[in-house]
C-alpha cells in the first residue's frame, strides 16, 4: 500500500525501508466482518443407534421450533452406546470418562452452558461446548458433537444444543 503526502510518494507502509511488510504485487489483507454469521437453531437428541452393517453409530437431532428439520451425524459405536446409556439412565458400574468428567465439575462448581454444533468439512462435524463457573466467564472449547451431548446429558439441569442452521439443509446421507 502506497502512502501519498502532499504529492510525494512514500515507501510501502510498515517497511520502513527495513524490507518488511508486504511485498509488491501481494494483495493486502481485508479485515472487516465474516461472510456469514452463523444462525442457530435449538435441537434436541432424537436418538441414538446403529444399524448393521454399518461400522459407526448415528446421532439424530430434531429441530424444537419449526420446520422441526433432523440433523443425524456419525459418530463412534462407543459413543452411540455411552448416550444410549444416559438415555435410559443406566449406571455403568464404573463412571466412563463423561461421568467422572461431570463428577469435577460438580466439585469445582463450573457447569455446561451450551453445546453448539458449529459446521462440517469433509463429512467431519465440529463442536464446541461452553463451560460456565463460580467466575460467571464463560470459557469455549472446541470438542466433538457427540462429545458435547454427553456432557450436556451428564448435567443435573437440561443444557441447550445449539445447531448452525446450514447444516440441517445438509444432512441427508451422503451430503
Amino acid at each position: 500500500m502506497k502512502v501519498e503526502m502532499a504529492g510525494e510518494e512514500s515507501g510501502s507502509v510498515g517497511d520502513a525501508g527495513q524490507g518488511g511488510g508486504l511485498s509488491q504485487g501481494e494483495p493486502e489483507p481485508m479485515l472487516g466482518p465474516p461472510e456469514r454469521l452463523p444462525i442457530f437453531r435449538q435441537a434436541v437428541v432424537a436418538g441414538v443407534g446403529i444399524t448393521l452393517p454399518e461400522t459407526f453409530g448415528r446421532l439424530a437431532f430434531v429441530e424444537l421450533d419449526q420446520p422441526k428439520r433432523n440433523l443425524t451425524i456419525p459418530i463412534s459405536i462407543e459413543q452411540a452406546g455411552i448416550i444410549s446409556g444416559l438415555f435410559q439412565g443406566i449406571k455403568p458400574p464404573r463412571p466412563m470418562m463423561g461421568d467422572l468428567f461431570c463428577e469435577v465439575m460438580v466439585a469445582y462448581d463450573f457447569s455446561v452452558a451450551v453445546v453448539q454444533i458449529t459446521g462440517r468439512e469433509n463429512g467431519v462435524y465440529f463442536a464446541q461446548v461452553t463451560f460456565t463457573g463460580a467466575s460467571g466467564r464463560p470459557k469455549m472449547f472446541p470438542c466433538r458433537p457427540s462429545d458435547g451431548v454427553i456432557l450436556a446429558l451428564g448435567q443435573p439441569l437440561p443444557v441447550p444444543i445449539l445447531i448452525d442452521e446450514d447444516l440441517f439443509d445438509h444432512s441427508q446421507p451422503g451430503a
